[in-house]
């Protein structure tokens, strides 16, 4: 929070600034950029609320015309309650968990570079991150080029993970049906025996297509694939599988492929001084989730520094095939999908909607420095409301109630 509070002190200074201060000082050519931001996502409820706040820092410099050099930091403070087990509603014994309440902090630093030559531009990134229970390494490179007078630009990248994830300390040639969830985070990464580390990796790829067809007319097509393989369960969620009870971890697959194509585009009405935006996109994975998202958007030109953008966004999702509410029942529509159980709702069958906007404002210095500070300075804040639909997840048949969720940013940007 104090964080927040001096991002929220410093946007005030630097908008006073703006509007106060006589700009004398002269433009020289961008060396450097920083930007902050800070999210906070809140889900209400009664039982089980979440918030999270999300500061993060980003600082870019230029020593050369070819070569940029960028580092940032962010944390996930998170502070909730949360139910571990997933009950059945057709089992004989109730077995509704409490939330348990817990608090969780994850940092992250990221450090790169890119090399520009004319119409080309090569980059890479490392980043690391850790939390009480879990540690991730992440490469990442990128190549992408312009042509036809910088109309069109082609990217490709490629990110690789290798993540550690802390569980409880069940063999490898235990049955799913007997491991046990983990109860605290405390004891991870240690010479504790009641604690295990799995591997987690993830390979990322991405291409896309940007091509600007007028002035007012941009398109964007966005394919990308994925592959996870390791342990993909929640360590602290279990799921009850028989109707007396008995509960096991959660047993998903040890591997999943994943691809999305995307496509979307923005048209700029003069008279209205408005750009319209529509974005769809189609995913599947092998676990057998299909999903359809649609988003649009329009965004207000104010005045030449001052934006005003409300969009709206749905989403919705088939289940995984091995999904059910219920393992303690019969097949097919409830009970046992094979070898795999998940307590997880985001593999349920669900629809959500999203309605928010975000207002602007950015200062372009021409022969002067904005402030006498910078080249470029901005301002924004975005506010999103959301709703999610679930089909037919309960905790021991009782729906749960939060499934909404409040969305704040505010960000400010500096050019040098």
């Amino acid at each position: 929070m104090q964080l927040n509070a001096l991002k929220r002190s410093s946007a005030l200074g630097a908008a006073a600034a703006v509007f106060g201060l006589s700009a004398s000082t002269p433009l020289d050519a961008q060396v450097a950029d920083v930007a902050v931001r800070t999210t906070f996502f809140h889900e209400p409820s009664s039982t089980s609320k979440m918030t999270v706040l999300n500061p993060a820092l980003r600082v870019g410099v230029r020593p050369a015309e070819w070569l940029g050099l960028e580092a940032g930091y962010e944390a996930d403070i998170v502070t909730g309650a949360s139910e571990s087990i997933k009950g059945g509603a057709l089992a004989a014994v109730d077995v509704v968990s409490s939330a348990t309440s817990f608090t969780e902090t994850r940092h992250a630093a990221r450090f790169g570079f890119d090399v520009t030559r004319d119409a080309a531009r090569l980059a890479a990134a490392y980043a690391y991150g850790t939390e009480s229970d879990y540690r991730s390494h992440s490469i990442s490179v990128s190549a992408a080029t312009d042509f036809l007078q910088k109309n069109t630009t082609l990217e490709l990248s490629y990110a690789r993970g290798f993540d550690e994830v802390c569980t409880s300390a069940f063999g490898v040639s235990d049955a799913p049906s007997i491991r046990l969830p983990l109860d605290a985070s405390s004891g991870c990464f240690s010479d504790d025996e009641d604690r295990a580390a799995r591997e987690v990796s993830l390979d990322s790829f991405q291409a896309g297509w940007t091509q600007a067809w007028t002035p007012v007319l941009v398109t964007q097509a966005v394919v990308t694939a994925g592959l996870q393989h390791g342990f993909l369960e929640n360590p602290y969620r279990a799921v009850v599988l028989a109707p007396a009870g008995d509960q096991a971890l959660e047993n998903h697959p040890d591997n999943r492929a994943r691809a999305a194509l995307a496509l979307g585009g923005r048209y700029y009405v003069r008279p209205v001084k408005t750009a319209f935006g529509l974005r769809l996109r189609g995913y599947r994975d092998t676990w057998d989730i299909l999903s359809l998202t649609a988003e649009a958007s329009g965004e207000y030109y104010v005045f030449p520094w001052l934006r005003l953008l409300i969009r709206g966004r749905y989403y919705a999702q088939s289940g995984a095939l091995f999904w059910s509410d219920d393992y303690t029942g019969g097949e097919p529509a409830t009970g046992p999908r094979g070898q795999y159980w998940s307590g997880d709702r985001e593999l349920s069958p669900l629809r959500s909607y999203l309605v928010g906007g975000r207002v602007l404002a950015v200062w372009q210095g021409s022969e002067t420095r904005v402030a006498g500070m910078f080249t470029r300075l901005s301002l924004g804040v975005s506010l999103d409301l959301m709703q999610t639909d679930l089909k037919d997840f309960t905790w021991a048949g009782r729906s749960p109630d939060d499934t909404r969720a409040i969305v704040l940013s505010p960000s400010l940007n500096g050019d040098f």
